[in-house]
């Protein structure tokens, strides 16, 4: 069985006026607190990852930060290449499954999406079938020739400390 943890990216800020590119906005004061939000829920759930890959832009890399000042893979954070909104999904989906060990990736909408559609379908969608809101995450398992979705969590549906 192979285990993957696909995560979106937390809030980023949209000044890009503030930015020499796209690829430097970082994380919100939001988006660092919803990170953390889902990186200790992770952590409480003792979820186990080798290592965390991420696309190398600056938001991904500060979400992979976070996740694995919790999580603490062995095998660290690391940037990888083809995880960026505009990559194809099929190398991703092609190897995923070979994986020896549970690993976590954090990239960009609509790779997530369509990575997500293709691993449960075979296929992408105009509609996404499962929604990457900023921070989501969600496990998948490869069991027997075919991808399952384990679970889906988002910050928006987790109570915040003040509802607890």
């Amino acid at each position: 069985m192979a285990r993957i943890f696909l995560v979106r990216h937390g809030k980023a800020s949209k000044d890009m006026e503030k930015y020499a590119s796209d690829n430097v906005r970082p994380l919100t004061k939001r988006g660092r607190a919803d990170v953390e939000q889902i990186a200790a829920q992770l952590a409480a759930a003792q979820v186990e990852v080798q290592q965390i890959r991420h696309s190398g832009i600056l938001r991904a890399r500060e979400t992979a930060e976070i996740l694995g000042q919790h999580l603490n893979p062995p095998g660290g954070v690391i940037e990888i290449k083809g995880l960026r909104w505009e990559d194809p999904v099929e190398p991703l989906a092609r190897e995923a499954h070979l994986e020896p060990d549970p690993v976590m990736f954090v990239g960009h909408n609509p790779f997530m999406e369509d990575l997500t559609a293709l691993l449960l379908t075979g296929t992408k969608s105009d509609l996404p079938l499962v929604t990457f809101k900023t921070s989501a995450a969600a496990c998948l398992d490869y069991v027997m020739g075919q991808w399952t979705l384990v679970w889906l969590l988002c910050p928006d549906a987790m109570p915040t400390h003040e509802e607890k």
